[in-house]
Parts: structure tokens; sequence; C-alpha cells
């Protein structure tokens, strides 16, 4: 096709556009040959457009027509009847349009940068042009007699416009007419090295931004030199906010963060009109108005074109990290000698006592204040987000295509993932903030005895003029303190009150969600059950041979949504409820040993056919773990991983939530035995330890990768309380379950070790020792740590006032975790060596057993030549893996409440052996 046929480029900016538009909608649902017709005619369109020269349209088509092929060459029918499926298809088309769609992908790559690259030449040919015009009229102005000219209209964007051209902006600036001011949100350095030069430009740092904050608290974090200037935003006639090169305020972004901050949490300032984003950025600025930067030799970063997520994240600030300010221990008090005054030195130091323990108040308070702040406007968020919901629902329902009703789906289910971390944040707060008060009233009691104690000290030195002037300077002082603390705590209190009025208007807009997403699963499970009515016909008449064929002999579909990504920050798809599997699947893929295991290849020579998986459990997930770790996905469905799994467990089967710790503990017996290789046995095996005599009757010759990496060993003591009699057994674990400290809000990991391994009483033990019933000592011990130390915390249990409806209930416990440095060598049997944990993953629960949701925190340290991954952007950060939304987020959130089972990796696993 020559260059003059082709039409237009009008669909797309980039290839990765129109990889979004040709996917499908669910196909299963759809019988064969209703699909090869639909097929025909995607070829046909495909075809056609090709000849008119449209090639987007024309590679779109094709490639909707080869992911149908690619599912109909896996359908029962087609395998039954393929001569007359493929007449149908017809036999040359597929390779046809493959061919095509792979020559028209390259040749719309070519004619994307070329765009690309004549744009730019263009913009930069406009902008010498404009340049020029400036110079040549100013050499006019120089030469004529000046006149007085007419004044120029200032080019003010309209009303429901959001964005300011460069030249807009300049024009405004130049006549001085209106008082505008400039938000910089790029990162602070890049702000230092180069910037707007104008006296209200000043920099909002992208790092200083996030989701959730007021103004008030962002100001906080400001930079000195922006304070002042950000103090007079609401004068403002005009604010622009800038970053390095967007062209609109995508919702998500830093943006759309900064103006929804200005509008909807500066609840003290009503702007004359809402900000307005410099379309382009910084980077359109620094081209077309050099002279007005202070360093014009700035380079923009490097920008590949990616596909912007259509859904937007919101993570939210940590506020259990606050850190709680510790009462000091009380001195003792100064034992007076005879004849020593008085007055000199304890009302001195009573009085200093008096002055730390208001400035601790003070800091108490403070801290108070802006937790109602930000309590505030998480109340304000999670009615914005239930607002959205329903309007979201409204038009799903109205929706009549399937592809469109399924991505409303998806903003739903996102809506709600966010409005369960939301209330986890708020009750995590309001822990916090209960502690701040318990600090608070035993400073406020403890300043009422000093005070007392500085009085009667000041009464019985004398009653001299000195003794009155000093008790009227204290009671003074003690006042002005009192009124100063009284002003914070009615700021609170209004804060409280306002949240209050929310959270009612909020509790309306949850039940009633609540009612609509129950009348809705009721619906999908009648459908459910209808079609499980429905009885297969089976053909009896031929008999399958038992044979287990390797599962990379078949094409999987993880239904890619294309993009290229840094290695191992894929997403995963929610099929529906599956984020319990999603968040387990992203844990064990951050697991750097495994990670190398899978996609090297070396799992493959252990891969056991004779277990009842036959393998495919451990293949399904090494085929995962691969895709995820191609960087060619933005994310991923694991629907062939789920299907195995479900196949060979009822829980997993259908779209119920399910528990993750139970799927990880299924799992890892599964992946043991789908990969078990022998070993060789010591023959004086009599002679080892009992310890790792048990080890080896429990492997029973049998090992595995997964074995080795997530197995450990636990150490039984039962102890008569009688004759002293032991009875030790031993017992393998691939993750601790540990009960948290009963009655508490706050606890940590170390608390919850030892209430595991603490010896407990056991009533009614049968002593082989006392042949008696007798009241046993049972004792645990750590006798085997595994290099991956997984933890498991017992956050549901059974309500024992609805004992006999085994109702479930969830413990909100705050628990203080290391990311750093565990030291196991306190629990450990074996503590010759330093028994030293990072943490590298959490599974996360929000909500309760009635709707929850499952997130993971994952710290990304794989580095091996066997997945590409060099140290890129992402390497060493934390990430949070919602579903498919994949985002970082500060080492600061990684504890929270929702902590449900916490991932360990050994510093030396040798010293474990």
């Amino acid at each position: 096709m020559t260059e003059t046929h082709r039409q237009q480029l009008r669909l797309g900016k980039c290839i990765e556009d129109l990889d979004k538009l040709h996917n499908v909608p669910e196909l299963k649902t759809k019988r064969a040959t209703m699909l090869c017709k639909t097929a025909q005619k995607l070829f046909e369109n495909a075809e056609e457009a090709r000849l008119n020269g449209d090639e987007e349209s024309s590679y779109v088509y094709y490639m909707k027509y080869l992911r149908i092929i690619a599912y109909i060459s896996k359908d029962k029918e087609y395998l039954k009847e393929k001569s007359y499926f493929n007449n149908m298809l017809g036999t040359k088309n597929p390779n046809k349009a493959l061919d095509a769609a792979e020559k028209l992908k390259s040749s719309l790559i070519d004619r994307y940068a070329k765009e690309q690259k004549a744009k730019r030449l263009n913009d930069i040919k406009e902008s010498e042009l404009f340049k020029q015009k400036i110079d040549e009229s100013r050499k006019k102005q120089m030469e004529i007699v000046p006149i007085i000219e007419a004044p120029t209209p200032l080019g003010l964007p309209g009303p429901d416009e959001v964005t300011i051209k460069s030249e807009q902006l300049y024009s405004i600036l130049k006549s001085g007419k209106l008082k505008v001011m400039i938000l910089d949100v790029r990162p602070g350095s890049a702000y230092v090295e180069s910037h707007i030069a104008y006296h209200m430009c000043i920099s909002v740092p992208e790092e200083c931004i996030s989701p959730g904050q007021s103004a008030n608290v962002l100001e906080q974090n400001l930079p000195a030199a922006s304070k002042e200037v950000w103090a007079e935003r609401a004068s403002m006639e005009l604010i622009v906010i800038l970053d390095w090169n967007s062209t609109e305020v995508i919702p998500g972004k830093t943006l759309h963060l900064l103006k929804t901050i200005l509008l909807k949490w500066d609840v003290k300032v009503h702007y004359a009109r809402p900000p307005v984003a410099l379309k382009g950025g910084y980077e359109d600025w620094l081209l077309k108005y050099p002279a007005f930067t202070t360093n014009p030799q700035a380079v923009p970063p490097r920008q590949e074109e990616f596909l912007d997520d259509m859904l937007s994240e919101i993570d939210y600030p940590n506020w259990s990290d606050l850190a709680p300010v510790t009462p000091p221990s009380r001195p003792k008090p100064h034992q007076l000698k005879p004849g020593e005054p008085i007055i000199d030195r304890a009302s001195k130091a009573v009085a200093v006592q008096i002055y730390e323990e208001r400035a601790r108040m003070q800091l108490i308070l403070e801290q108070q204040e802006r937790l109602a702040d930000t309590s505030l406007t998480l109340e304000m968020q999670r009615i914005e987000a239930e607002q959205d919901w329903e309007k979201v629902r409204v038009q799903r329902e109205s929706e009549q295509h399937d592809e469109v009703r399924a991505m409303f789906l998806l903003r739903e289910q996102e809506i709600i993932s966010q409005l369960m971390q939301l209330e986890n944040k708020q009750y995590d707060m309001e822990q916090e903030n209960l502690s701040l008060r318990e600090q608070l009233e035993e400073y406020q009691r403890r300043e009422r005895e000093d005070a007392a104690r500085l009085a009667d000290s000041i009464a019985s030195a004398a009653h001299d003029k000195e003794a009155e002037a000093e008790r009227a300077r204290l009671a003074s002082e003690q006042a002005a303190a009192e009124r100063e603390l009284e002003a914070k705590r009615a700021r609170i209190a209004d804060m409280q009150a306002q949240r209050v009025q929310l959270d009612q208007h909020r509790e309306q807009l949850q039940q009633q969600r609540l009612r609509k997403q129950h009348a809705s699963r009721r619906a999908r499970r009648m459908q459910s059950v209808e079609e499980d009515m429905i009885i297969p016909i089976v053909d009896r008449s031929t008999k399958p041979a038992k044979v287990a064929p390797s599962s990379d002999m078949y094409q999987r579909d993880f239904q890619p949504v294309w993009g290229r990504v840094e290695r191992g920050l894929t997403g995963l798809k929610n099929l529906g409820n599956t984020c319990y599997m999603n968040s387990i699947v992203q844990c064990l893929n951050n697991t750097n040993m495994l990670v190398t295991y899978f996609c090297s290849g070396e799992y493959l020579g252990h891969v056991n056919r004779s277990h009842s998986t036959r393998g495919a459990i451990a293949e399904e997930l090494a085929a995962v773990v691969r895709a995820l770790w191609s960087g060619q996905y933005r994310f991923i469905a694991i629907k062939d991983l789920k299907n195995v799994v479900a196949k060979h467990q009822r829980t997993f089967r259908g779209c119920e939530q399910q528990d993750s710790h139970e799927f990880l503990t299924i799992l890892m017996d599964w992946l043991h035995l789908d990969l078990q290789f022998t070993i060789s046995v010591p023959s004086n095996k009599d002679d080892l330890p009992a310890s790792e005599k048990a080890w080896y009757e429990y492997t029973k010759s049998k090992e595995s990768m997964i074995l080795q990496l997530f197995y450990g060993q636990i150490k039984s003591t039962v102890m008569c309380t009688v004759c002293g009699k032991q009875s030790v057994t031993y017992e393998s674990f691939s993750n601790l379950s540990l009960e948290m400290p009963a009655n508490s809000n706050r606890c940590s990991l170390s608390d919850c070790l030892k209430l595991y391994l603490n010896g407990e009483t056991i009533p009614g033990w049968n002593c082989p020792s006392c042949k008696e019933k007798r009241d046993a000592l049972k004792k645990l011990d750590i006798s085997r740590l595994p290099p991956i130390l997984v933890i498991h915390f017992k956050r549901f249990y059974v309500d024992p006032q609805e004992y006999m409806c085994n109702t479930y209930r969830k413990k909100q416990t705050f628990i203080d975790f290391p990311l750093e440095d565990l030291d196991m060598s306190e629990f450990s049997l074996n503590c010759s060596n330093k028994n030293m944990y990072d943490l590298y993953a959490v599974s996360n629960h929000y909500g309760s057993m009635e709707g929850g949701h499952y997130t993971a925190a994952c710290r990304n340290t794989v580095t091996s030549k066997n997945v590409a991954c060099n140290k890129h952007n992402g390497y060493g950060k934390w990430h949070k893996f919602d579903d498919h939304l994949v985002t970082v987020i500060s080492s600061a959130e990684v504890r929270s409440s929702a902590a449900y089972i916490l991932f360990y990796a050994c510093h030396d696993p040798a010293s474990l052996s």
C-alpha cells in the first residue's frame, strides 16, 4: 500500500492505544457456530478497511478476529467437527490475518513514530516563528514614534475549560492586570533546577501531595519558601497548576489530586474560579518561552507513551505510624537537707516539669488536630466514593454493550475496594487517637499535681511580695496555657462534630449500597443455579485415555492488556471475587528464589505426573510467574490457574470470596507434591537427632523446592505436672498461625510469637507414667526455621454470642511488625546463628467476613539473569497490588490493621541448615 492511499491516523497515538481496542468480551456463553460467523464478519471488515487504506481499523479487526479464532480452537464443538468449522472459517484466512496484522503493526509503529517526530518539529518551527515575530515587532516599535496601544484581551480560558495554553498564560502575565498564582507540582529538585520566572510561582512538590490530604496538611508539608505565597491563594484571580508535560487533568494523577485538595478540602478558601492546568506543562512553556524561565537549559525527563489506566487508584497516608509520645517516668522527689531553702530548688524543678508536660500536651493536641482534620477529609472521600458507586451502577445497568458493562463492573469493584481501605485507615486513626487521648489525660493529671505542689512550695516559703508575685505569674501562665489548650480542643471537637454528621449521611448511603449489592448477588446466584441445571450431553461411545500431557502444550489465554511496565509490576484481573487468589499469587511472585526457579525452567525437571494434580498446579503457576515478569502486560487474567485449582478443590469453584490463608496452605501442599524429587536418606538415620530423624520421616525421601523454601518444623513438648514425664513430637509447617493477645487493640509481632510458643495447660492428659489422666503443660518450640518464613494472624473467630449460627467476626488489632531485621533467634531452638529476616510481602484483608477485599504489598527485590531483570526504577520499592492496579507506596504504608499474612526472607538461608 502506497503512502498516498493511507488514511490519516485517528484512533490513537501509539500501538498500545489500538491494543486496548481489540479486547473481546466474555465468549464462553457463545456457540461455536455464532463465533465463526462473527469471526468471518470481522475478517471481511478487516480486509475492506485494509483496501480502503484505514490501517488502524484494519489492525483492530484482524486482532479481534485472531482472538476469536484462538478461543474457537479450544472449543469442544470445534474439536468434534474441525473440518466443518474450518470450511466455515476458511482454511487460509487465519494465516492471512496473522501475516496482515504483523505487517500492519510494523507499519503503524513506524507511522506513529514519524507523526510524533513531525509534530515535535512543527512545534519547534512554530516556536521559532513566534520568537521571530516578537523580535521583528520589537524592532519596529523602536523605530516608530510610540503610540498608545489599545488594551489586548487577556485570553482567559472559558468557565468550563480545565486547561490554559502557554500563549494565554504568557499574555496574562505580560499584561500584569490579573493576580495570578502558579503552582508547580514537579519534584522539588526539578523546580530548583528550572521554573517559570514569575514572583508568584511556587513549588508544591509532588512528593508532598497525597490523596485524602486537606489543604491545611499540605501547607504544613510545603517548602518554607512556598508557604508565604501559598497563604495568599484566596485573593488570586487565577491559579495555574503544572507538571512536566500533562495535556489534561487525569483522575488519580498529581494535578487532579492537587485540584481536588484546593476545591474540596480547602474549607477556609473560596476560589474565584477553579484552578486550570497548563497544557503541555513546563516542557511546553520551556520550549516556547525559554527567556521567561530561571534556566532555559533544563532538560525534561524522557517520556514513554504509556497507555494510562482508565480507572485510577487512590492511596492514603498511613496514620498508624504517628509516633506516640511515651510519658516519661516521674522523677524521684528531691530529699531536702536540714536548713536547705525550699522555694529556690523545688519550685524551679517543678516549674520546669510543668513546662515540659505542657509542651508534650501541645504536641499531642497538634497530632490530634491533624488526625481530626484528616479523618474529616476521609469521611468526605467515603461519601464521594459511595456516590460514585451509585452513578457507576446506574450507568452499568442502563448500558447495552457487554464490553462497556464489564468496564463499569470493574469500576464498581475498584470503588468498593477503595471504600474498604478507607474504612480500615479510619479505624487505625481512631486507635491512634485513643492512645493519644490516654497520654493527654495522664499529662493533665501530672500537671495538676505539679501545679498544686508548686503552689504549696511557694506558699510555704514566705508571705512576702516576691512569693505573691510568683503565685500571680504562675496563675497567669497556667490560665493562658489552659486557654490555648481549650482553643485546640474546641477546634478538634468542632471537626469531630462535623464528622459525626457526615458519618450519619455516609451510613445511609452505605446501607443503600449493601442492599443493592445483596440483591445483585442473589440474582447472579439464581442465574448460576439455572445454568447448572442444564444437563450436558455426553458421548460415552469413546473412552478417553488417561494421559496427563504438559500444560505447556496448549496456548494459555491470559486476556492480557498490553503495555510495557517494569518487570514484576504486572497486575492481575479480578475474575469475580478472586482478589484472595491474586493477593497470594503476587506475594509468591515476589519470592526471589521461587521466581528464579520458575523463570529459569529448572522446575521442568521436577514436575511430578504421578500426583493427583498431574503437575498442573505447578505448571500453571510457573506460566503466570513468567508472564508477570515478561514486562509486556499491564495486567493479565489467571483464568487457567483458577480453573485447575477449582478442578481439584470444590471450595475454590464459583465466584464466592474465599480465605487467602486457606488458599495459600492448600497451594503450598499441592506445589510440594507437584515438584517432588527423590533424595538420599542417611543410612544411620536412627543415630540422628530426634528433630532430623522426624524430618526425614516426614519427607519420606521426597523433597521439593517448595519444601526447601517454605517448610519448617515445630517441636511440641507435653509434660505431666505430677511426675514430670515428657512426650515430644515434631510437626512440619508451611506457615505459622498466630493468635493475638486478648482485648488488645495494639500489639507487636513479638507479643504474638511469645503467646504462640508459651506453654498452655492441658487438662485430662493421659500420662504414660502415672497411668492416669493428669493436668499437663504443652510447650511449642521452633526446631527448624525455613528460608521463607510465612506468618499468619488469626483475625477471624466465631462470635461466642452467636455460636449456634456459626457467625464469624474479625479482629482489627493493629500489629507492629518489623520491615527489616526480624530476629528469630529467641524463638528458635537453633540459636547458634543470628536468624535475621526481612519482610518482602504482605497479604492484606479489608472489610469483614460478610464483604471483604484482599490486596498485597510487595517489595520488588528479584535480581536474576533468568528474568532479565536489572535494577529498574521499581527495584527495592514497595508496591501495592490491588488486583489489576499496581502503585508505588511508602514503607510507612505497609503496616496497618489490615495485615493478614506476612512473608519474610532470611538474610542467610545457609545458616538455617
